[in-house]
C-alpha cells in the first residue's frame, strides 16, 4: 500500500505556479532535466564534491542571485545561513555527478525553533570548475534561488572540500571536524552545553582544518580530579549558614532542612469554596417542596463566599471549560448564558432540560457552531484588539475565569475577557463568532434574519433587549462590577463592536427572577434532587410539566396540551429533553433528543427541522 501511494505521490515540481514550474523546469534541464527531488541514486562520499571555494561561493550570493551585500559578504560569520551551517543545522550531504561537468547536492535544514516541522531541502547545481550554475529550495524564498539555507549548504560544501584537501598524520581528510548535525534538543548539564557565537565556531573550525589546534566539542572547566579532591559537604557550609540565620533572612535558607520553618507563610492560603453540590442530603429526600425550601433558606451562609475566595475560584477557572472548577463552581449558580432561559420558564414546574443545566453543568458534545466559535474565539479577539487600539489609550484585554461576586453569589459570569484602558476604565469582553454568516457581512445577517441579536437602529448597530445575549451581557456587567461590555460579532469577513452600557432597571428585574428561581428551584434540587428524581421515589414531587421554549428553540409557543404523547416514539416528554420543528405545519413538531440523535439543542440562529420536513422542503 505504501509503494502505490508513493507512485501517486505529486512531484514537488507540479506543486508549484505556472511561472515558478518553468524556472524550474529551465533549471533542470541543465543536468538531463534530472529533478534532485525525485531522485534516489546518491553518495555520501566528499571526494565526489566539485572544488568549490569561497570565491566561488560569494560569486553566487553576491554577484549572481544578489542574496547579500559585499559589506554583508565580508562579515559571513555572523550571517544566518553560515551560523545555520556551524551551528549544525544542516544535515548530510547527498551527492550525484551527473556527468563529467554538471553534479548536484542536495541536503535537508532543519528549522531551528521548529524540529518538529518537516526540514527544507536546499539544492545546487555546480560544475566541475566550482562555479555554482542554479540552486533550489522547498522554503517561501527559495524559488528566487536566495533563501539562506542554500547559503548553508555552499558554505557547508565549501568546508567540506578544505578538509578533503587537508590531510592529517594518517593521511586521510578529517571530516570529523564539520559541524555534528543537529536532529532533536534535549536538556543537558550546564556545563556541558556549548555558549561559544558563530563567529568563535567558525574560527576554532578554521583553525582546525589548518591544523593549528584540536576543536573542542565543549568549553572546559576544572579537571574532575580535582574536583574530586575537594568535594564540598554540607557540614563545611555551618558557619556561612548559621550567620546568614542571624543577620538576614536568606531566601537559600528556606529549602534546607534545619531553617525552612523559619519561612512558613502564617497566613493560611485561600482554598476555592466548596462546590454548592456538596448541600446534597440524602435525608430530605421525600421531603414536601414548601418544607425543603424552608429548609433551604438556611443554607445561605453556605452559599455565601468571601471576595478572596471569588478570586481564588476566577483564577482557577480561567481555562474556563478546560478547567474541572469552572464546572463545580458553576454548579446550582445562575450563569450569564443560562439567565434568559431561567427567567422564562416557570418556578413552579421547571423546564427539566433547564435544571439540569444549571444544577449539574457538563461539558456538551462539540457541534460543528460550538467547534467554530472556540476555533477562532482568539482570532477574533485579536481582530478586536486591532479594531480598537487606535481609539483607546492603553488599552489591554486579558482572559478571565468565573466571576462570583459576593454581593448576589446565586449568579456568576464568564466573560471571555476583561477590557482596560485610561480612557474608558474597566469594562467585559463577550465575542461571538456566527457560524452561520462565517462568510457573510454582519450588516448582511441583520438585513436577512429577523432572529440575528444585532438589529440596525437609527443608522447604528445595537443589540435587541429581547434576546438572550442581552440578558447574558447585562449579567456580566454587574457581576463584574464593570462600566461597559463590548459586544463582538466576528465572521471571517467583518467584525462588528457594539458597547452595551449598564441596564439598571433591566438588571433589577433579571437579579430577582434569578434569584428566586435559585433558592426555588436550584437548591431544592442540589439538596433532594426534588426535580429530577423519579416519580416513583418522589411522590410528592410536583411533575415537570412545562417545557420552556428558550432551552430548545427560541421562539417557540409552549405545548398547552400536555397529556399528548409525542416524538417519532409517541413517549411523554419527561422522559428526555426536547427539540421542536421549525415547520409550524409538522405533524409531529416535538422530538426526543436521542430519538433525533442530538446530544444537546441546535443553535438557535438556524433552524431545525426533522426529517420528514427537509424531505418535503428538497421535493419543494
Amino acid at each position: 500500500m505504501d509503494r502505490a501511494k508513493s507512485k501517486c505521490k505529486i512531484p514537488y515540481r507540479d506543486k508549484l505556479n505556472k511561472e515558478a514550474k518553468e524556472r524550474y523546469l529551465e533549471k533542470i534541464e541543465g543536468i538531463n532535466g534530472l529533478d534532485p527531488y525525485e531522485h534516489h541514486e546518491w553518495t555520501g562520499d566528499f571526494n565526489e564534491l566539485p572544488q568549490i571555494t569561497i570565491p566561488d561561493v560569494f560569486s553566487y550570493l553576491v554577484c549572481g542571485v544578489s542574496t547579500y551585500t559585499f559589506e554583508q559578504f565580508r562579515n559571513y560569520k555572523s550571517l544566518e545561513a553560515h551560523l545555520q551551517f556551524t551551528n549544525g543545522w544542516v544535515q548530510d550531504l547527498q551527492i550525484f555527478r551527473v556527468n563529467d561537468q554538471k553534479t548536484v547536492v542536495l541536503t535537508k535544514v532543519l528549522h531551528s525553533q521548529r524540529l518538529n516541522e518537516p526540514p527544507l531541502q536546499p539544492w545546487v547545481i555546480v560544475s566541475s570548475s566550482g562555479q555554482v550554475d542554479c540552486a533550489h529550495c522547498t522554503c517561501m524564498a527559495g524559488i528566487a534561488e536566495s533563501c539562506t539555507h542554500i547559503g548553508a549548504l555552499l558554505f557547508k560544501i565549501e568546508a567540506a572540500v578544505r578538509i578533503r584537501v587537508t590531510k592529517t598524520v594518517t593521511d586521510v581528510p578529517a571530516y570529523w571536524m564539520m559541524p555534528t548535525n543537529v536532529d532533536k534538543v534535549q536538556a543537558e548539564v550546564g556545563y556541558k552545553i556549548d555558549f561559544s557565537t558563530g563567529a568563535a565556531k567558525k574560527k576554532a573550525l578554521d583553525k582546525c582544518i589548518r591544523g593549528e589546534r584540536s576543536m573542542p566539542s565543549i568549553r572546559t572547566r576544572v579537571g574532575s580530579r580535582s574536583l574530586c579532591e575537594h568535594k564540598p559537604t554540607l557540614s563545611n557550609l555551618s558557619p556561612l549558614l548559621q550567620i546568614l540565620h542571624t543577620h538576614s533572612k536568606a531566601v537559600c535558607l528556606s529549602g534546607m532542612e534545619d531553617y525552612y520553618h523559619h519561612y512558613a507563610d502564617p497566613v493560611k492560603p485561600v482554598v476555592v469554596p466548596m462546590s454548592l453540590l456538596h448541600l446534597r442530603d440524602k435525608g430530605k429526600d421525600g421531603c414536601e417542596l414548601s418544607v425543603l425550601q424552608q429548609h433551604c433558606e438556611s443554607l445561605t451562609n453556605l452559599v455565601a463566599l468571601t471576595e478572596a475566595q471569588a478570586a481564588a475560584v476566577e483564577v482557577q477557572t480561567r481555562q474556563q471549560h478546560r478547567s474541572p472548577v469552572w464546572f463545580t463552581s458553576r454548579a446550582g449558580r445562575i450563569t450569564a448564558s443560562n439567565v434568559h432561559a431561567v427567567v422564562s420558564t416557570s418556578v413552579t414546574a421547571p423546564a427539566m432540560s433547564i435544571v439540569r443545566k444549571v444544577c449539574y453543568p457538563k461539558k456538551t458534545a462539540t457541534t460543528a457552531a460550538i467547534k467554530w466559535g472556540i476555533d477562532h474565539e482568539e482570532e477574533a479577539r485579536q481582530a478586536y484588539v486591532k479594531l480598537t487600539a487606535t481609539q483607546h489609550e492603553n488599552l489591554n484585554v486579558e482572559k478571565c475565569g468565573f466571576i462570583i461576586n459576593p454581593s448576589f453569589p446565586e449568579v456568576g459570569a464568564s466573560p471571555d475577557g476583561f477590557i482596560n484602558c485610561t480612557c474608558c476604565g474597566k469594562g467585559c469582553l463577550e465575542i461571538k463568532c456566527t457560524f452561520k454568516y462565517q462568510n457573510n457581512f454582519i450588516m448582511q445577517a441583520c438585513a436577512g434574519d429577523s432572529n440575528f441579536c444585532l438589529q440596525l437602529t437609527d443608522g447604528e448597530l445595537n443589540l435587541k433587549q429581547t434576546h438572550k445575549y442581552y440578558s447574558q451581557v447585562q449579567t456580566q456587567i454587574f457581576v463584574t462590577g464593570s462600566k461597559y461590555c463590548d459586544f463582538v460579532v466576528w465572521s471571517q469577513k467583518d467584525c462588528v463592536v457594539v458597547r452595551i452600557l449598564p441596564n439598571m432597571a433591566f438588571w433589577t428585574t433579571l437579579l430577582a427572577k434569578a434569584q428566586n428561581f435559585f433558592f426555588k428551584v436550584s437548591l431544592p434540587e442540589l439538596v433532594a434532587c426534588y426535580y429530577t428524581r423519579a416519580a416513583s421515589t418522589a411522590p410528592n414531587a410536583k411533575p415537570l410539566t412545562e417545557i420552556q421554549p428558550s432551552c430548545t428553540r427560541p421562539g417557540k409557543q409552549t405545548r398547552k396540551n400536555m397529556t399528548k404523547m409525542w416524538c417519532l416514539c409517541k413517549g411523554p416528554e419527561e422522559q428526555d429533553d426536547m427539540v421542536a420543528c421549525d415547520n409550524e405545519n409538522c405533524a409531529i413538531q416535538w422530538f426526543h433528543f436521542r430519538c433525533v440523535g442530538l446530544t444537546q439543542a441546535p443553535s438557535a440562529s438556524e433552524p431545525w427541522f426533522c426529517a420528514t420536513c427537509t424531505k418535503m422542503q428538497k421535493c419543494q
